[in-house]
């Protein structure tokens, strides 16, 4: 005795896989979505506040302490320091301390002569301020620059870590 399949259970197979290709598709698409906005935008921004050029002085008026990570947010020679970078943020509690400039449309050379003009303590300060630097980190203190770290994405994270420890920046 032969055993007939109904059509209904066709019908709902093609349904299963019809939705499945759909659903396979729509990861895919979702997938390359967020490949491409990190590849555009910093890790930085999900640990640590962002801060634009124009705020920087209502915020050096407002805060005594803090540290200043600029880098751009497209640059992928960053992406895995950054990756460590924001886990030791994280682990040292440094979420509300630190700010993040992301470089990208901002005219870089403004950028840094206002920073070596307006905002540094001493002119040996003044003097490393680069542009050649991928990522730095300038520590503000009453408004003014007093330490910075120039191709912070050399250094190791331990060696980085004990670098913001004698900061004493908490």
């Amino acid at each position: 005795m032969k055993k007939e399949v109904p059509i209904k259970n066709y019908v709902m197979l093609a349904a299963i896989i019809f939705l499945t290709v759909i659903a396979v598709f729509y990861a895919r698409g979702w997938y390359n979505t967020t490949k491409e906005y990190y590849a555009q935008n910093s890790v930085m921004t999900q640990v640590v506040r962002e801060i634009k050029r124009e705020e920087i002085s209502n915020y050096t008026l407002e805060n005594q302490k803090f540290v200043l990570y600029v880098s751009s947010g497209k640059n992928i020679e960053l992406k895995d320091f950054e990756d460590e970078f924001k886990i030791l943020i994280q682990n040292m509690d440094l979420s509300e301390e630190v700010l993040y400039m992301n470089l990208d449309g901002v005219d870089t050379d403004t950028f840094y002569n206002s920073l070596k003009n307006d905002y540094a303590a001493t002119t040996k300060l003044a003097s490393q301020i680069t542009t050649d630097s991928a990522a730095s980190m300038y520590v503000f203190t009453n408004g003014k620059i007093t330490k910075l770290l120039n191709n912070v994405n050399n250094y190791s994270i331990k060696r980085l870590e004990s670098i913001i420890d004698s900061w004493e920046i908490k």
